[in-house]
């Protein structure tokens, strides 16, 4: 008799364990199915994601790093009437000029970068480097602040940051020699917090708090124009999951998207930027910007509803990562460790298809 019992006991365990993986893959399949259908042709990028709900290893970013310096540089340019692209197949920093000065968004990996993508870059637009004001930081990353100090000490700019990722240097476990490429971070100079504006000139930054990629992530929102029409440009300040495999963590990203789709919909973006090529598709834009015809429209004006589809993608990829780390898949721990910054950059051959 307890023998019976006892098998028809593990039995039931195993058909009860049975269901609950079904339950997961179930969550995690209607996650990316959503994200999917949100990111339709257009939005590839950040539905690479999703691939972190999957046992699939991520390249490290040292192996996309090496694979972008291969490739042939990426030119600097003006993509609207006030808005510069400065970067590589890595990550991206964006000029905005405005009426007194020039606003940076992100500073790239080290000081040998901000030289060679921003100041000679804006020197190849035939824009003053020496007019450079502000530099926005978008988080505590080195692949965003490793240039900030080289600007500030050379052209005197301050550095703008969010109160909460300044005192990530503070912490005694921050090590900003883990990753050589990085210059160190810069000293502390401006704090903001959620909903702070910058105004330089005629133009004004909204600078809004987005918690997930890290805790105190910046998005900036500002006007542009293209060919004198107004728009409203968000540079999303980041993107990927490599925080780690933390369902807490992940639930904060996807609700903090969930924010936004209704934050962004009242300033009626619809210029979408990202610090990596990747996720806002910017190498094929200015491919496309280049052959752009009088009466074409401009790529990077993506579009309100982009824009809403871009921040869906992002929260349901959460969502099914979440619930693969929650269902306690074999191998996550080890994925994570070897996810990278950010998603694979993009290659002159990808910008082709």
């Amino acid at each position: 008799m307890t023998g019976h019992f006892a098998i028809s006991l593990a039995a039931a365990l195993a058909l009860g364990v049975c269901a609950s993986h079904a339950q997961d893959n179930a969550m995690i399949d209607r996650h990316m199915a959503a994200a999917t259908r949100a990111a339709k042709a257009d939005l590839l990028g950040p539905l690479g994601l999703c691939k972190t709900a999957t046992p699939e290893p991520a390249p490290s970013f040292i192996d996309t790093y090496n694979k972008m310096k291969q490739e042939p540089p990426l030119e600097p340019m003006q993509v609207m009437d006030e808005l510069y692209f400065l970067g590589n197949y890595w990550t991206s920093a964006w000029a905005v000029k405005t009426s007194k000065g020039i606003v940076i968004i992100d500073a790239l990996d080290n000081a040998d970068e901000a030289r060679d993508y921003i100041e000679d870059g804006l020197k190849k637009l035939k824009l003053d480097p020496a007019d450079i004001r502000y530099v926005i930081v978008s988080h505590a990353h080195g692949d965003h602040y490793g240039g900030a100090s080289y600007l500030k000490k050379k052209f005197n700019a301050r550095i703008v940051m969010s109160d909460i990722d300044w005192k990530v240097f503070d912490d005694p476990a921050f090590d900003p020699r883990r990753v050589p490429l990085f210059d160190d971070p810069p000293k502390r100079d401006m704090a903001v917090n959620d909903g702070d504006a910058l105004k330089l000139g005629d133009t004004i930054f909204k600078l809004y708090l987005i918690p997930g990629h890290t805790l105190g992530t910046l998005a900036t929102v500002f006007t542009v124009h293209d060919k004198g029409k107004p728009h409203r440009a968000v540079a999303w300040g980041g993107t990927a999951y490599n925080f780690g495999p933390l369902a807490d963590r992940l639930q904060l990203y996807a609700d903090t998207t969930v924010k936004y789709r209704d934050i962004l919909a009242r300033e009626k973006a619809d210029v979408l930027l990202s610090n990596h090529v990747s996720y806002d598709n910017a190498v094929a834009k200015m491919g496309t910007l280049r052959e752009r015809k009088p009466n074409d429209p401009n790529p990077f004006v993506v579009g309100e509803d982009t824009i809403d589809r871009f921040l869906t993608v992002l929260g349901e990829c959460a969502l099914a990562t979440k619930a693969y780390v929650e269902a306690g898949e074999p191998g996550k721990e080890e994925a994570a460790k070897d996810a990278p910054a950010a998603s694979p950059a993009a290659t002159p051959a990808e910008e082709k298809k």
